[in-house]
């Protein structure tokens, strides 16, 4: 009696132990994992190191930021991976035909949604009380946008139902501020702390005549053309390509 009575108490004692173990094992590894992977090696990596610094979990991008909310879509969605994405195009600019999915069907698991134009002010007031409560209006419609296009993925999504939901793109606004406290996890606007622009193409050599420069205009075309862009922060950064 008393031996089986010692062997529970030691079992209980050591699962306390093991309990603790994986809590600091958690507490551990919470900065590295709170970033929803992209997929996209060094973009997860600048994410991370983001994180650590800042607790912020968002990523946040600014510039020409298009092409990577593409390229970071188009990977979610694709295999291996085969994600469903949310993307809420706050202002129009999102182009679902910029996407590069190798099989068409992964498109249908890409949701946009777009905010409507009944609030557009065309009275041409510029007075400066009114412009602060339009961007107060502006901002509480973009959440609202958000929260009603979420809870559509949670509940009404059916042709994704075999895909786990991966996230909420927001694309335009002011930035990530306007969305504090809602589960957004890439946000491309004014304001973010991974700026992206066109990679710097080289110009024409120093002497270069006109007749030169024109006989040399289709190779520069497909250097151009071969560009990629450039994404920056405190960081880190990298260059990456379309498709």
């Amino acid at each position: 009696m008393e031996a089986a009575r010692g062997k529970r108490l030691l079992d209980e004692v050591e699962e306390m132990t093991l309990k603790e173990v994986l809590d600091n094992l958690r507490l551990a590894l919470t900065p590295s994992v709170r970033t929803k992977p992209t997929h996209l090696a060094e973009l997860d990596a600048v994410a991370a190191r983001h994180y650590r610094d800042t607790q912020a979990a968002t990523l946040a991008l600014t510039g020409r930021s298009l092409p990577l909310v593409y390229k970071v879509v188009s990977t979610l969605v694709s295999a291996p991976w085969r994600y469903a994405v949310l993307v809420v195009d706050v202002e129009g600019y999102f182009d679902e035909s910029r996407l590069t999915c190798a099989d068409e069907e992964d498109l249908a698991h890409v949701y946009v949604q777009r905010a409507g134009n009944d609030d557009d002010d065309d009275d041409g007031d510029t007075q400066e009380g009114d412009d602060d409560e339009d961007d107060d209006t502006d901002t509480d419609a973009v959440r609202n946008l958000v929260v009603a296009a979420q809870r559509f993925m949670l509940y009404d999504a059916v042709a994704s139902a075999s895909r786990h939901w991966w996230g909420t793109v927001v694309v335009g606004g002011s930035g990530p501020g306007s969305l504090a406290g809602l589960p957004v996890d890439v946000v491309a606007g004014r304001k973010g702390w991974l700026h992206i622009e066109r990679e710097a193409v080289p110009p024409f050599p120093p002497g270069l005549t006109i007749d030169e420069a024109l006989a040399q205009r289709e190779a520069r075309q497909k250097v151009v053309d071969a560009a990629g862009w450039v994404a920056t922060s405190p960081w880190g950064g990298f260059v990456f390509h379309e498709g």
